[in-house]
């Protein structure tokens, strides 16, 4: 392992998770109670826990920059990316974040993650992040657009720029033929 970087949720995010959550908790309960007894008020119920448990298994925990992979683990899954596939890394302004409108994942909910549409270049991106700033986008061979947050951007970049010759310089020295003598 190369190095980690952990994923910190600032006060706007944990405000956002803690009113979501106050919200839908408040729902449920006055469904219960004006709703005396009903197959609605468990329905609703059992549909909020479900999505608030599935999106807990998705919030990212961490980015860690292996030798040739870069991985962006979570509470369930881990989503790997070739080194070798990195076109191009870069730590991004929050302004150009700003055209982007979630279609399936969360947008304040313990983190910022799952497919978000980006309006500026029609097209849909993955997010990863525990707030909306200190963003890296990493786009691959294949044109795949993945965002990440970092508070170390300029470091996870360099980082993998730095893994990305070693493994280049690798290639090379592998590809030269033995001499004889």
């Amino acid at each position: 392992m190369i190095h980690s970087f952990k994923y910190r949720i600032d006060r706007r995010t944990m405000v956002y998770s803690a009113l979501t959550l106050t919200i839908l908790v408040v729902g449920a309960v006055l469904l219960f109670v004006l709703y005396s007894g009903g197959y609605f008020s468990a329905w609703f119920s059992s549909f909020v826990l479900a999505v608030i448990a599935l999106m807990a298994l998705s919030v990212p925990r961490r980015i860690v920059l292996l030798d040739d992979k870069l991985e962006i683990q979570c509470l369930s899954d881990i989503t790997e990316i070739d080194i070798r596939e990195i076109a191009t890394i870069r730590p991004v302004g929050k302004r150009e974040m700003s055209r982007m409108f979630p279609v399936f994942g969360a947008a304040g909910f313990f983190g910022y993650y799952g497919k978000y549409f980006d309006f500026k270049e029609f097209e849909t991106v993955t997010i990863y992040a525990s707030e909306w700033r200190n963003f890296v986008e990493i786009i691959d061979i294949y044109d795949s657009r993945t965002y990440v947050s970092c508070r170390e951007a300029e470091h996870l970049t360099a980082l993998v720029r730095q893994a990305q010759d070693a493994l280049a310089q690798e290639n090379i020295s592998d590809d030269e033929p033995a001499e004889e003598e």
